[in-house]
């Protein structure tokens, strides 16, 4: 075996063994040799298990769900309210909760609004305590408050930049400083913490480049948090959605006065029709079964939504509805993998000494793994 061939194997198996779990760089490969290479790395070490699921059941739990009114976040809030939980609709303002309204039981006293701007870091600890009076303690808190705005890095404005940032990033980022204490103060009960990123968090090529880092960042943040808490009372996920029935297109409607540009935006290209258009039905009050097929592209929220509720009780770090971006992921982990130094082990006497598992950082992603294929079948409502 030549040089090249040698380090790449010695590369490849180390990957793997640091993964926790052999074999899953020949689940990411594309060829049989990949996978050979895989399944003749040395035996892993032994990680132990992910974080239990701090919430088994959402009967009774209070969920609040920013940008609630509409998208992903009602899909979120009515999955919720099926399987017995309080939700509070949270949104910029009252335009949409009647509409919103009507995917409930008419007066369910299980469901309240609350008009919330999650750019105002300074409201955030009122806006807790006003839910806190009207149901008790936050169980679930679901950051999906986001805005779409196609904006270039470069051609994008500084104001483009501060409202792409605030609302999905530092909304997030608000949420967790605000809640994360008031749940830690309760260590008996579990609590569970979600934030809906993007596709365009792990996969950039879209002409959205502020939207993009803004998803990405909220996707790091995401990833930390679950280390920080992994040991604590609080569960957390991240939810990747792909093209899902959303008004998103109509971001630059809400955008603040004091965000606004000189010139105005030109109009936002819609990449999904709103109801009604391009022969999608518009919407109504549904059935309690209503919702999309799972392979329906765009996704009905509610199929979403059903798929966070699962992530919830199962304790899920990543929630990928579209599975047919794994192919870009694949590629993006190959670009990672391919372009690091070639691997050269050191000296025995000197290999001995380290200890490996301090370059994964963290246990949780394989960790993580490992959860995901033991609990592989999944008994979710319409799925």
């Amino acid at each position: 075996m030549d040089e090249k061939n040698l380090n790449r194997r010695q590369m490849l198996g180390a990957a793997a063994a640091a993964a926790g779990a052999a074999g899953l760089l020949g689940q990411l490969g594309s060829t049989p040799a990949a996978a050979a290479e895989a399944d003749s790395a040395p035996p892993p070490p032994s990680l132990g298990e992910s974080q239990k699921p701090p919430i088994t059941d959402v009967k009774d739990k209070v969920a609040y769900v920013t940008g609630g009114s509409s998208g992903i976040g009602l899909g979120i809030a009515r999955a919720l309210h099926e399987q017995g939980a309080k939700v509070i609709l949270g949104n910029i303002d009252e335009k949409q909760f009647p509409d919103a309204l009507k995917m409930f039981p008419a007066n369910d006293p299980r469901v309240a609004t609350v008009v919330h701007n999650v750019m105002d870091r300074d409201a955030w600890e009122a806006k807790a305590d006003e839910i806190e009076k009207k149901f008790g303690p936050v169980h679930i808190l679901v950051n999906n408050a986001g805005v779409g705005l196609q904006a270039g890095i470069v051609s994008g404005t500084y104001n483009d930049w501060d409202w792409g940032m605030g609302v999905n990033f530092w909304g997030p980022v608000y949420g967790v400083k605000t809640f994360v204490p008031r749940m830690r103060a309760r260590p008996a009960e579990g609590c569970h913490i979600v934030t809906t990123t993007s596709t365009s968090a792990i996969l950039v090529g879209l002409p959205v480049g502020i939207y993009a880092v803004s998803k990405i960042a909220a996707q790091g943040l995401m990833e930390q948090l679950r280390d920080d808490l992994r040991s604590t009372n609080i569960g957390t996920s991240t939810l990747v959605p792909g093209m899902t029935q959303t008004n998103i297109g109509q971001s630059e409607t809400h955008r603040p006065e004091s965000l606004k540009n000189a010139q105005a935006a030109a109009p936002q290209r819609p990449l999904v029709p709103p109801p009604g258009a391009g022969g999608r039905p518009p919407q109504r009050p549904p059935a309690a079964s209503d919702a999309g097929p799972f392979w329906a592209r765009p996704q009905d929220p509610l199929t979403v939504g059903r798929l966070v509720v699962n992530a919830i009780v199962n304790n899920d770090l990543f929630v990928f509805p579209a599975p047919e971006y794994r192919q870009g992921m694949e590629a993006r982990a190959a670009a990672y993998i391919e372009s690091m130094v070639p691997f050269s082990p050191y000296p025995a006497n000197i290999q001995a000494g380290i200890d490996a598992n301090r370059y994964l950082f963290t246990p949780m992603y394989a960790q993580e793994a490992a959860h995901r294929r033991a609990t592989r079948k999944r008994n979710i409502p319409g799925i």
